[in-house]
Parts: C-alpha cells; structure tokens; sequence
C-alpha cells in the first residue's frame, strides 16, 4: 500500500467513524439519486461514457469486495472486469447506475448490522471496515460523476 493509499485509508475511516450505520445507508440513497440525475443529464459522449463505466465498474467491484465482510471468498482483482461494455450509450448507463445503486443499498442494509471489527480488503487502501466502504462507496460515485458534462 501507498502512503497515499495509507492517508486515503485513514481519511475514510475517520469520516465512516463519524456516522452511524442509518446515516450511511441514507447517504448511499440520497448520493444514488444525485449521481443517477447527472448520469441522465449528460450528453452521450466518449468523456461522459468513461466516466460512467468507470463509476458503475467501482460500484460493482466494492459491491464484491463488501461481500467478502459477508462470507463470500476473498477475491484479489482490478475492478476493469467490472466495467460495463464500451458501447454502451448514457441513457442506458444512467438506468444501469441507477440498478446498480440499489444493489448496493440492499447488500449495504446487510453488511451494516456486521461488527465494527469485520473487514474488506481494498487493493490500495488496505483492510476498511464496512462503514469505510459504505463511505467509500457514496463518496466515490459522488465525486467522479462531477466529471459528466452536459
């Protein structure tokens, strides 16, 4: 792990730590709302489509790596594998962010009742606990899609 992976690290467990496991859950519903309104206001372009794979592909391989908390195998990947196909155009993105987003909230209202000792590995922010991935997880989306453009 980079020092920079390090202070990121720290830095979302210091904000995770500052909530409660509702006020996660509802900034994951709140933010999920925000990012699926940009995604449908964006023009259907090459910069907005990266962005948009780029975003769902974080969403689904945190999703995965949460699911570690919950039991399943430990898995060692990049999250390329999870990025929606090329071709695939904004509006069809933005319906997808949106089916995404609730999946996590489902699987989010799980892994939130697990203890504060249970953790997932992040390939460059090490172990985080499941408030730190929540926060991680809205956090993300949030600020890469101030990227998409009109």
């Amino acid at each position: 792990m980079s020092w920079i992976g390090k202070m990121i690290g720290t830095f979302t467990e210091w904000q995770a730590g500052r909530r409660q496991p509702p006020e996660l859950l509802d900034a994951l519903d709140t933010s999920g709302q925000v990012v699926a309104d940009r995604f449908a206001r964006a023009g259907d372009n090459a910069n907005n489509r990266e962005v948009a794979r780029h975003i769902i592909g974080i969403e689904r391989w945190s999703r995965r790596r949460l699911r570690t908390a919950l039991g399943d195998t430990v898995v060692a990947d990049e999250y390329d594998a999870y990025r929606p196909a090329d071709e695939i155009g904004m509006v069809a993105l933005a319906a997808l962010f949106a089916e995404e987003r609730e999946q996590t909230i489902a699987l989010a209202e799980q892994a939130a009742r697990l203890p504060d000792s249970v953790r997932a590995a992040h390939n460059d922010l090490g172990e985080m606990s499941v408030a730190g991935w929540l926060f991680y997880i809205e956090n993300h989306a949030s600020r890469e899609s101030l990227l998409l453009r009109g």
